[in-house]
C-alpha cells in the first residue's frame, strides 16, 4: 500500500472524462481478444459441448458471487485501485490458460481468472455511473460506447489473426489487460474516490431488503438464462453452420459497432419513454433474434441479425442501470452495478450456458435458439406484469 501511495503521488493527475473511455476501451479490448473465440479455441483442442458449457458456466458464475463483494472493495478503498489489481492477475491467467490442454487444469484456472475478470467491467461501470451522477453535461451512455468500440476493434483483429490458429488470442488479450494497468497506475487519483464510511457488507441489505428491487434483480437473472444463446456461445452457432474464425471475427466486429450509436441514441430514447419500456424494447429484439437465428443456417444469412446485438446490449444495460441507479444510494453506486453483473451475467448467462452445453450436442443450435427464445417470452410477459403493478411504489 506504501508503494501505491508513493506512486500516487507521481502520476498525471488526468479528469475522469478523459480516463473512462480509454478504460472502457482497453478494458473490453482485452475481453473481446479472447474471450471472442475462446469457444471455438476449446472446440479445436477437442473439448466436448458439455466441457465448453462447464467451463463458461464457472467462467461467468463468479460473478454471481464475487462480483459484488468487489463493488464493495471499489465504493471503499477506490475504483481505480482495485482495477489495477483485477488488470495485473487477469494478465498474468489469460496466458496460463492459452497454454492449458487438460480440462481438470482448466477449470481449475478458468475459475481463479473469473475472480479478477469479472468485476472488472462493474467496477468501471460504477466509477462512470458515480461520475455522471448529478452532471447533466455527460451520460452514463456516452462513456460506455467506449466499450463497444474496443470490443468491436479487436474481434476484427483477433479474427484475422487467428486465421492459422487460436493462440494468439491470448497473447493480445495480456498485452492489452497490462496496457491498462500501467495506464492506470500512473494516473491514478492522489485521493481515491470512496464512499468509506458509509460502505460495508450489510450494504447489501438495502436491495435484498426491498422486494421490488430484489424481484427485479431475479427478472434479470433468468432473462440472462434465456439470452445466452446470444452471449458466449454466438461463436459456436456460426462455427455450427459453416462460419471461419475470421467471419465469426466479422460477426462480433458487426455486433458491437452499432452499439456506439446505440448507446448516443439510447441515452436520449431513455429520457422520452423511460427505463422500463426501454428494457421491454431490448427483450422484444432479444427474442426475436432468437427466433431468426434458429430458422438459418447460412452465416451470411445470419449475420444481418448480428446487427441488432447492439439492442440486445446497449438498450438493455441503458434501462437496468438508469433503473438500479435510480433506487441506489449514492455511496453504493459501485455495489448496485456489481449486482446488475451477478444477477444478469453471472447467475443467469452462467445458468443458461449450462443449459447451451447440453442442448448443442442434444437438439443443435438452431433447436436450442428456439428453445431458449420460448423462455424469454415468458420472461417478457412477467416483466411487462411486474412493472404494471410495481407502478407508483416507493423504492426504499
Amino acid at each position: 500500500m506504501g508503494i501505491i501511495r508513493t506512486i500516487e503521488k507521481q502520476t498525471i493527475q488526468l479528469e475522469e472524462q478523459y480516463k473512462l473511455p480509454l478504460f472502457y476501451f482497453l478494458l473490453m479490448g482485452a475481453f473481446a481478444s479472447w474471450q471472442s473465440l475462446f469457444n471455438v479455441h476449446l472446440d479445436g483442442i477437442g473439448f466436448s459441448s458439455m466441457q465448453i458449457g462447464i467451463l463458461n458456466a464457472i467462467f461467468i458464475s463468479t460473478s454471481a458471487l464475487v462480483v459484488p463483494f468487489w463493488g464493495i472493495f471499489a465504493d471503499r478503498y477506490g475504483g481505480n485501485r482495485i482495477l489495477l489489481l483485477l488488470n495485473i492477475v487477469c494478465a498474468s491467467m489469460v496466458l496460463v490458460i492459452g497454454q492449458t490442454q487438460s480440462f481438470s487444469w482448466m477449470i481449475l484456472f478458468i475459475a481463479i481468472i473469473s475472480v479478477f475478470h469479472q468485476p472488472s467491467g462493474a467496477v468501471v461501470d460504477g466509477m462512470t455511473s458515480g461520475f455522471v451522477r448529478g452532471k447533466s453535461k455527460y451520460s452514463f451512455g456516452q462513456f460506455r460506447l467506449w466499450s463497444s468500440a474496443g470490443y468491436a476493434t479487436m474481434s476484427l483483429i483477433v479474427g484475422y489473426l487467428a486465421r492459422q490458429g487460436t493462440s494468439i488470442i491470448f497473447k493480445v488479450s495480456a498485452g492489452l489487460f497490462l496496457l491498462l494497468a500501467i495506464f492506470n497506475l500512473f494516473t491514478l487519483p492522489v485521493k481515491p474516490v470512496t464512499g468509506r464510511t458509509l460502505v460495508n457488507f450489510r450494504s447489501f441489505g438495502i436491495f435484498f431488503r426491498n422486494n421490488r428491487m430484489l424481484l427485479f434483480l431475479l427478472i434479470i437473472l433468468f432473462f440472462g438464462i434465456s439470452i445466452a444463446p446470444l452471449m458466449s456461445f454466438i461463436n459456436l452457432y456460426y462455427k455450427d453452420i459453416g462460419a471461419s474464425n475470421s467471419f465469426i471475427g466479422w460477426v462480433l466486429f458487426v455486433q458491437a459497432i452499432p452499439e456506439i450509436p446505440a448507446y448516443i441514441v439510447g441515452t436520449r430514447i431513455i429520457k422520452r419513454v423511460g427505463a422500463e419500456r426501454m428494457i421491454l424494447l431490448s427483450m422484444g429484439f432479444s427474442l426475436l433474434r432468437m427466433v431468426l437465428y434458429g430458422l438459418v443456417s447460412q452465416p451470411q444469412v445470419a449475420i444481418f441479425f448480428s446487427i441488432f446485438h447492439c439492442i440486445t446490449i446497449a438498450f438493455f444495460l441503458l434501462g437496468v442501470v438508469e433503473y438500479i441507479q435510480a433506487r441506489t444510494p449514492d455511496h453504493l453506486r459501485t455495489t448496485g452495478q456489481a449486482l446488475i453483473w451477478a444477477f444478469h451475467y453471472g447467475a443467469g448467462v452462467t445458468l443458461g450456458n449450462i443449459s447451451l452445453g447440453y442442448l448443442r450436442g442434444a437438439t443443435g443450435m438452431l433447436h436450442a435458439m428456439h428453445i431458449h427464445a420460448l423462455l424469454a417470452l415468458i420472461i417478457l410477459i412477467l416483466t411487462v406484469l411486474f412493472f404494471r403493478f410495481t407502478k407508483g411504489e416507493p423504492d426504499f
